[in-house]
C-alpha cells in the first residue's frame, strides 16, 4: 500500500456515511458502503473529511490518466508536440469570443469520438463524393503529380498539398487566364508493341537490349532505391540461381527492364512500354492470395513506375498493396539469427525503407493523410555495398563512411520522416505559426548537416552516387519550399509587400533561389540528359522557379526583382536543354518564357498593379485562418465572398504555388500546336 492509499485509508476510517451514522453502526468507508449496498440504500457523505477525500482520489485518477494521455500522445502522434498542440489550443481559446468557444465545446462534444484535428474543408472539395471517382484506363488527362488536373472531377481525392486543388483557387484569382486542359502526348494503353520479329536476329537483338535495360537500372536507379540485391538478381536472370517458384518473377523481371528503359533513356522514347505491358499480364487478383518479399519488390516497383507514366491514383492503389502485403509478411519488424539469416534481414531492410520513401512522398505530392510508422521496429539499412553482401554469411560486415549503394536511401529515410511531420503539420493547420514554421525547418537544416561528409556537393563522386546524392538536396529544398510558402501565398492574398529579409517568406525565397541554382548549375556543367535525370530537375526546378516567377509577377518593381528576372532566364535556358528527353521541360520552358514576358509588361511605365482595389471588387482577404498567436480573422468579413463566390468560409487552400506552376504550364497548351511536339511521353517525378 503507498502512501497515497494509506492516506485515503486512513481519512475513511475517521468518518461513516450518513446512513451509518443515523444507525450507529460500523461504515466500511467506501464511496457506496458495503452496509448500504447490503440494504440497498442511498450512501452519502456530509462531512469535510470525506470531500476532501474525494478530491484527493480525482486528484490522484486525473495525474495517472495525464500520464497514460502523454504516454499515448508519444506512441500515436510522435511527430505532434503535445506541448506545442496545448498551447495553441489555450492562445486560440484566450482570443475568441464566448461565442466561438460555445460552439467550439458544442463540436467538441459532437466530435468525441475523433481522435485528431479535423481542418477546414477546402474549396477544391466537391460536395458530391463521386466525383472523386476515377478510371485512368480511359481518361489520360492526369499527370503523375497532380499538378496539370485542371477539373478534378473524376482524378480522384486531391489535399490541400494536390495540384488539383490549388489550381483551383488560381483560377479565382483576377491576374490569371482561364486554364484548359491537356492530355498526355502517349499512354501506357497505346498501341506499341515494339519489335515484333520472330528471327534469330530479332530474339538477339531484344536479349541484347534487355541487358542494356538491365544494366541501365542498376546504373540509374538503383542506387537510389536499391530495393534489390544487384548480384542476386543477375544470377537468377542468367540461371546461376533458382527463380522464385511463387510466379513473381515475371513482373518482377519485366517491370525492372520498363524502368531500367525509361530512366535510361534520353531520346523520350517508349522503349519501356512493352515490358511494362508484358509485366502487367502477371499482375492478377490471385496476387492478393500470396505474400513475398519478390512481390513486394514487384508491386512497390510497379506502383512507382506507373506514377512516372501518368497514372497517379493507379499507383497509389498498387502501393498501398504493397504496404499492406509488406505489413502482412513483416517486413516492419526486426527478427535476428538463427531464424533470420544476415542477408535476408538486410534485404528487408532495404525492402521496408525504400517502400517507406515512395509512399511517404506519393501522400506528401497527392496531399493524402501521412503513413505511420507506429509498431515499426526494423533497423535502417547498414551503409554497405551489395558485393558486400553474401547469402552465407553469419554477420553483416562493418558500416562504411563513405558512400555505398545504401547512402541515398538511409538519408532520404531520414528526410521522409520530417516530410511527414511537414505533412501533418499542413493537413492540421494549413498555415502553421511562425515558429511551427521555423521548428520544421530548423529540423531540415539539422538533417543537412548530420550527413555524412560525402554529400557535400564539394566532394567528387562517380556518377552513380553523385546524380542521387543531387536529387536528395534539391528534394529537401523543395521540403523547405513547402514549409514556407503558405507564409508567401498569405502575404499575396492580403497584399503586402513581401519581407524578403527575414521569416518564412525570405527562407521559402532563399530555398528557391538555391535549388534554382544548383540544378542550373548542374545542368550547365553536364551533357548527362537521361531521363532518370532531367525527370527530376524538371520537377523540383519548376518548384522553384515558380516560386520566383510568382513573386516577380506579383511585386515586378520589388528590389530584388533583377535576381528573380535573372533566375527565371536561367531556369528557361536549362528547361530548353531537358527537351530531347523530357517534353514536359519543354513545355515548361515556353510557360516560363510567357511568365517572364508578363512580368516585362507588369513592370512597364503606366502599367496598373492588377493587385491595386482599383483592379478588384474588393480587397483579398486571408487565405487561411492562422494557428498559435497569428491574429485570427474573417476572411469573408473582407469581402473574399465577393470575389470567390459559392466558396465556404476558411476552405481555402495552403498549396498556392504548386497551383501556379499548374496553371503556368497549362497556359501553354493554348499555343502549344505552334510549336513541333516531341515525341516522347512524359509527366513529373512522383
Amino acid at each position: 500500500m503507498d502512501s497515497a492509499d494509506r492516506r485515503r485509508h486512513i481519512l475513511r476510517k475517521s468518518f461513516a456515511c450518513d446512513e451509518c451514522k443515523r444507525r450507529k453502526i460500523r461504515c466500511s468507508g467506501d464511496q457506496s458502503c458495503s452496509n448500504c449496498r447490503r440494504d440497498v440504500k442511498t450512501c452519502k457523505y456530509s462531512s469535510p473529511s470525506q470531500r476532501l477525500s474525494t478530491l484527493q482520489k480525482r486528484l490522484h485518477e486525473c495525474e495517472r490518466q495525464k500520464a497514460d494521455i502523454e504516454r499515448a500522445w508519444s506512441i500515436y502522434l510522435p511527430s505532434v508536440d503535445l506541448q506545442h498542440a496545448l498551447q495553441t489550443i489555450r492562445m486560440q481559446n484566450n482570443g475568441s469570443g464566448s461565442v466561438v468557444a460555445d460552439q467550439r465545446k458544442h463540436k467538441h462534444n459532437l466530435d468525441l469520438s475523433h481522435s485528431t484535428e479535423q481542418p477546414p474543408t477546402s474549396f477544391a472539395e466537391h460536395s458530391n463524393a463521386e466525383d472523386y471517382e476515377f478510371d485512368e484506363s480511359l481518361d489520360n488527362s492526369t499527370d503523375g503529380m497532380g499538378f496539370l488536373t485542371v477539373d478534378p472531377h473524376k482524378a480522384g481525392y486531391r489535399g490541400p498539398q494536390s495540384g488539383a486543388a490549388s489550381l483551383k483557387f488560381l483560377q479565382s484569382l483576377p491576374l490569371y487566364l482561364p486554364l484548359t486542359s491537356f492530355s498526355p502526348l502517349s499512354s501506357l494503353d497505346d498501341d506499341h508493341d515494339g519489335d515484333g520479329g520472330t528471327t534469330a536476329a530479332a530474339a538477339q537483338r531484344r536479349r541484347s537490349e534487355e541487358f542494356r535495360h538491365l544494366d541501365d537500372y542498376f546504373a540509374f536507379y538503383h542506387p537510389a532505391y536499391p530495393i534489390l540485391h544487384e548480384g542476386t538478381f543477375r544470377a537468377r536472370v542468367s540461371g546461376a540461381l533458382a527463380k522464385p517458384r511463387d510466379g513473381s518473377w515475371p513482373l518482377l523481371y519485366n517491370i525492372v527492364l520498363a524502368i531500367g528503359a525509361f530512366v535510361g533513356d534520353s531520346n523520350g522514347t517508349r522503349a519501356d512500354v512493352p515490358f511494362f505491358k508484358e509485366a502487367r499480364k502477371h499482375l492478377s487478383i490471385d496476387v492478393l492470395e500470396k505474400g513475398s518479399l519478390s512481390y513486394v519488390q514487384a508491386i512497390v516497383l510497379m506502383a512507382n513506375y506507373m506514377q512516372k507514366r501518368n497514372k497517379p491514383n493507379a499507383g497509389f492503389i498498387l502501393i498501398g498493396i504493397g504496404w499492406s502485403m509488406a505489413l502482412a509478411i513483416g517486413l516492419h519488424r526486426e527478427f535476428g539469427m538463427p531464424s533470420t539469416s544476415p542477408f535476408t534481414m538486410e534485404i528487408r531492410r532495404r525492402v521496408w525503407w525504400t517502400l517507406f520513401v515512395f509512399v511517404s512522398g506519393v501522400q506528401l505530392i497527392l496531399g493524402r493523410p501521412a503513413v505511420s510508422l507506429v509498431g515499426v521496429n526494423v533497423h535502417l539499412p547498414a551503409n554497405v555495398d551489395d558485393h558486400d553482401l553474401a547469402v552465407d554469411m553469419d554477420e553483416l560486415p562493418a558500416c562504411g563512411t563513405g558512400p555505398t549503394i545504401t547512402s541515398c536511401l538511409i538519408a532520404q529515410v531520414n528526410l521522409a520522416k520530417i516530410a511527414n511531420a511537414v505533412q501533418v503539420e499542413l493537413l492540421t493547420h494549413h498555415l502553421p505559426t511562425y515558429q511551427k514554421a521555423a521548428d520544421l525547418e530548423q529540423r531540415v537544416s539539422a538533417w543537412y548537416h548530420e550527413l555524412p561528409a560525402h554529400f557535400n556537393l564539394q566532394v567528387p563522386l562517380e556518377p552513380r552516387f553523385d546524380i542521387p546524392r543531387r536529387v536528395l538536396l534539391w528534394r529537401s529544398f523543395h521540403l523547405r519550399i513547402v514549409i514556407n510558402r503558405p507564409f508567401l501565398f498569405q502575404s499575396i492574398a492580403v497584399k503586402s509587400n513581401l519581407e524578403t529579409s527575414t521569416g518564412p517568406v525570405a527562407s521559402c525565397l532563399a530555398a528557391a533561389d538555391e535549388c534554382v541554382t544548383s540544378i542550373c548549375g548542374f545542368l550547365e556543367s553536364t551533357d548527362n540528359r537521361r531521363r532518370g535525370l532531367t525527370w527530376y530537375a524538371t520537377c523540383w526546378l519548376l518548384t522553384a522557379s515558380f516560386v520566383q516567377a510568382t513573386c516577380y509577377i506579383y511585386q515586378p518593381a520589388h528590389a530584388l526583382a533583377p535576381v528573380w528576372k535573372g533566375h527565371i532566364q536561367r531556369a528557361v535556358d536549362c528547361l530548353g536543354s531537358l527537351g530531347p528527353s523530357h517534353d514536359m521541360a519543354l513545355r515548361a520552358r515556353d510557360v516560363l518564357q510567357k511568365i517572364f514576358e508578363h512580368g516585362h509588361y507588369l513592370a512597364a511605365p503606366g502599367h496598373i498593379d492588377p493587385y491595386t482595389s482599383a483592379q478588384t471588387t474588393a480587397p483579398l482577404g486571408a487565405l487561411w485562418t492562422p494557428s498559435g498567436d497569428q491574429t485570427a480573422f474573417n476572411p469573408l468579413a473582407m469581402g473574399l465572398d465577393e470575389i470567390v463566390p459559392g466558396y465556404a468560409q476558411g476552405s481555402f487552400n495552403a498549396e498556392f504555388l504548386d497551383a501556379a506552376g499548374g496553371l503556368i504550364i497549362q497556359n501553354l497548351f493554348d499555343s502549344s500546336e505552334d510549336r513541333p511536339l516531341n515525341t516522347s511521353s512524359s509527366s513529373m517525378l512522383g
